[in-house]
């Protein structure tokens, strides 16, 4: 089994940045959470796991947070 390796925010918009990194591979390497999430995600609504996709879930996550400091829960 493969190790699963995660990195910092910064490290991340970095290697999108680069084209190292796809939209996807920022989530799957984000968090546990996230790839939990965007997994689940994706097999709710039949999506595939891609680039795309996975900038909708990002969309999603800034949409969370957003109305989580609105009403002071963050």
């Amino acid at each position: 089994m493969t190790k699963e390796e995660y990195y910092p925010e910064e490290t991340l918009v970095e290697k999108v940045q680069s084209g190292e990194y796809g939209w996807k591979d920022y989530v799957w390497h984000h968090s546990r959470e996230w790839r939990t999430e965007y997994e689940k995600y994706c097999r709710l609504r039949d999506l595939p796991m891609d680039d795309d996709t996975a900038l909708r879930f990002l969309d999603m996550k800034q949409e969370e947070i957003e109305t989580a400091l609105a009403d002071g829960d963050a």
